[in-house]
């Protein structure tokens, strides 16, 4: 009796880990696009979703070419959302652009998405004439009034040094959501525009929006354009109640921020609260607050 409940137990045990086995396999084929795309070939399936989605999925797996291939054999005619994403499998790349302009021969027009790739594709390519012909070809098709693609074209024009072209996109949205303000806060600021930045995060607050890291980040950039402490001491408090302070990018805006106005020692404390996670921003604003100082020591 006692060998038959050890020999069952250590058949459980067996089982259990075949399960487990069985399982990890069944994980792993869910993860990879090539077990769906085969399973989407041996089952027949006509579904214009699913192969998008095989798309999609190819170019986050970093498989473009596989994205490429299978576009290229698609059971139909490819819609927008097949060649939008073809154009998002190759983002940062001219192959992005050159698709599209495919996409267009082909008398498919793009719709939000397709073009909040593209802003983002231009201002990483500093691609300034084709942005230009997007943006225009966006007004023509309403589509650079949706909050997606403007917060992507407002951070395609503060790429570009263009903060009034940036100013007039916001303007024309007739819904901006915290994510427009954010950007075109961080447009503003980036191009030394200080005032505007913190006015338009004030606006922002004043219309019941809630900060986010890029906003409170933006602001602070503004700040220490300006040296002002007191705004920074403001958005330092504001980011402590948000729980945003031990976020890197706001972390490295409040070292750069202390320094320029002067109070090293607030900015070495911010500075060491978030050594573990500091980028080379934040190390090179350290290093600037102190060689402002006269300290080439520390």
């Amino acid at each position: 009796s006692f060998l038959w409940r050890q020999q069952k137990r250590q058949v459980e045990g067996v089982m259990v880990e075949c399960d487990e086995n069985v399982n990890e396999a069944a994980m792993s084929m869910s993860m990879d696009p090539r077990a769906r795309h085969a399973q989407a070939i041996t089952s027949h399936i006509k579904d214009r979703a699913v192969w998008n989605n095989l798309i999609t999925h190819y170019s986050k797996s970093d498989l473009s070419s596989y994205a490429v291939s299978l576009f290229q054999r698609l059971p139909f005619p490819p819609n927008v959302v097949s060649w939008t994403a073809l154009i998002s499998a190759h983002s940062n790349t001219l192959l992005s652009l050159r698709h599209f302009l495919a996409m267009l021969r082909h008398n498919t027009l793009p719709n939000h998405r397709t073009v909040a790739s593209l802003f983002t594709t231009c201002a990483a390519l500093t691609a300034v004439s084709f942005a230009l012909s997007l943006h225009s070809l966006a007004l023509k098709l309403s589509l650079s009034q949706h909050p997606f693609p403007a917060s992507s074209l407002l951070s395609l024009y503060a790429k570009l040094r263009m903060p009034l072209n940036a100013r007039k996109v916001f303007d024309e949205i007739p819904q901006p959501d915290n994510v427009c303000f954010s950007a075109l806060i961080v447009a503003l600021a980036q191009n030394s525009r200080s005032v505007d930045a913190s006015s338009v995060f004030s606006e922002m607050r004043g219309r019941g929006f809630a900060s986010t890291v890029h906003s409170v980040s933006g602001v602070l950039r503004a700040a220490a354009q300006l040296a002002a402490l007191e705004q920074c001491r403001m958005m330092h408090a504001h980011a402590v109640v948000l729980g945003l302070d031990s976020n890197v990018v706001v972390g490295s805006a409040l070292v750069d921020g202390y320094g320029k106005a002067g109070v090293v020692n607030d900015a070495r404390r911010v500075f060491e609260d978030n050594l573990d996670d500091m980028n080379v921003v934040g190390w090179n604003a350290m290093m600037a607050g102190y060689a402002q100082q006269g300290d080439y020591q520390s």
